[in-house]
């Protein structure tokens, strides 16, 4: 959808530090005219980097609570997109709060089924992009130096790889 899509890519500017808050404001506001109930897992979370990053707090407990009796009432049958749903909007809540080593932390527990997000390569690699940043921001050089690498060896040409490597060398360096 298209609101998934502008999550995904304001999400990637976020990462980047470029200020995108106007543009979160009205896409959180255009997400919260949605009904989630019985959203695809893959929605919910893309939702979430909306009302996580316009800092729309009430809304976004709102569906981590749904997210929890969820995932309560149906433990054992939970496909693997909605299994990851829960910790993906905890780190990008965490994440916006610049609780980085809480969004590590997160992230980490599902970072190894972060390929069953139910989106494109492209977007399920926004988990992994996130645990970078945030892995770089809470200065976790082990962690930060083992995802640049596993990018790096994907594709060695890649823009965004390079700078995360001449960041991973200014973190290391501090």
């Amino acid at each position: 959808s298209a609101l998934a899509d502008g999550s995904a890519l304001l999400w990637r500017l976020q990462l980047q530090n470029i200020d995108v808050s106007d543009r979160w404001r009205m896409l959180a506001s255009r997400w919260e005219m949605q009904t989630l109930t019985d959203a695809r897992s893959f929605y919910i979370v893309h939702a979430m980097m909306a009302l996580a990053a316009a800092e729309r707090a009430a809304p976004a407990a709102r569906l981590i609570e749904a997210l929890r009796v969820r995932d309560r009432d149906e433990t054992s049958s939970l496909s693997p997109e909605d299994a990851i749903a829960l910790p993906l909007c905890e780190a990008l809540l965490a994440f916006a709060r610049n609780d980085y080593a809480a969004c590590v932390g997160w992230l980490v527990r599902v970072r190894h089924i972060a390929h069953r997000c139910g989106g494109s390569l492209a977007q399920c690699d926004l988990i992994h992009l996130t645990l970078t940043e945030a892995a770089l921001r809470a200065r976790k050089a082990h962690i930060a130096r083992t995802l640049v690498a596993e990018r790096t060896t994907q594709k060695p040409a890649s823009g965004l790889n390079r700078l995360l490597r001449q960041r991973l060398r200014m973190a290391i360096a501090i």
